[in-house]
């Protein structure tokens, strides 16, 4: 009897080995180190925003164009600092480069990297339509905006390329100096009389990346 029992106790055992379930053990997670920081002189003032200080987190964003003759859309890449507990805020954008719809919305990793080591050194241009272009917004909520009547200095440096789950990504290192205009709430409505007509900003960083 005590074989009998001892027998049945070790089938039962596997038994219950057997029809465990296999433990789910999730995917390990693929994250880029995506860098954030900006720096430089607004009108004067020595500014800096660091990633997760005040609120402040990067926004990556492209912009397509219609082209006026044919049917290619003019893309322009966007990265800037924004916060969720204040106003200030910066961005810049460079563009274009003509896209087929056709083919897809998104050029290949290889095509953006050649376009942007092209355009180490831009030149300033409306709504970054053939350049380079600044958007600042004061601690008061108001927009300044550069344009080509007035440009200023930039130059890209140190391009890496990085991916995770979310994305593929060319992070950068941008210097740039420019004269930003007063333009209201909206890009389409500039202040030309307001007293805050411009803003300066000098000897600015801004290490970011932008979104394939």
């Amino acid at each position: 009897m005590k074989k009998i029992f001892l027998i049945t106790l070790i089938f039962s055992g596997l038994m219950l080995v057997q029809c465990k379930k296999p433990e789910s053990i999730p995917a390990p997670s693929n994250t880029a180190d995506l860098k954030i920081h900006f720096e430089g002189i607004i009108n004067g003032s020595d500014v800096e925003w660091t990633k997760n200080v005040d609120g402040y987190k990067a926004v990556a964003r492209s912009q397509y164009t219609p082209q006026l003759t044919g049917n290619l859309l003019d893309l322009a890449y966007y990265c800037g600092m924004f916060s969720n507990s204040k106003n200030s805020s910066i961005e810049i954008g460079l563009g274009s480069l003509p896209q087929d719809p056709s083919l897809g919305t998104r050029p290949t990793t290889t095509t953006m990297r050649a376009f942007m080591n092209a355009n180490l050194l831009p030149n300033f241009s409306d709504t970054a339509r053939a350049g380079f272009e600044i958007l600042y917004t004061d601690e008061n909520g108001r927009l300044f905006r550069s344009d080509e009547t007035a440009p200023g200095f930039i130059e890209f440096m140190d391009l890496e390329e990085k991916e995770d789950n979310g994305g593929q990504y060319i992070q950068f290192k941008a210097t740039f100096s420019g004269v930003v205009r007063h333009w209201g709430k909206t890009i389409t409505t500039p202040l030309m009389d307001s007293v805050l007509a411009t803003a300066t900003i000098q000897n600015a960083t801004l290490i970011g990346y932008y979104t394939r």
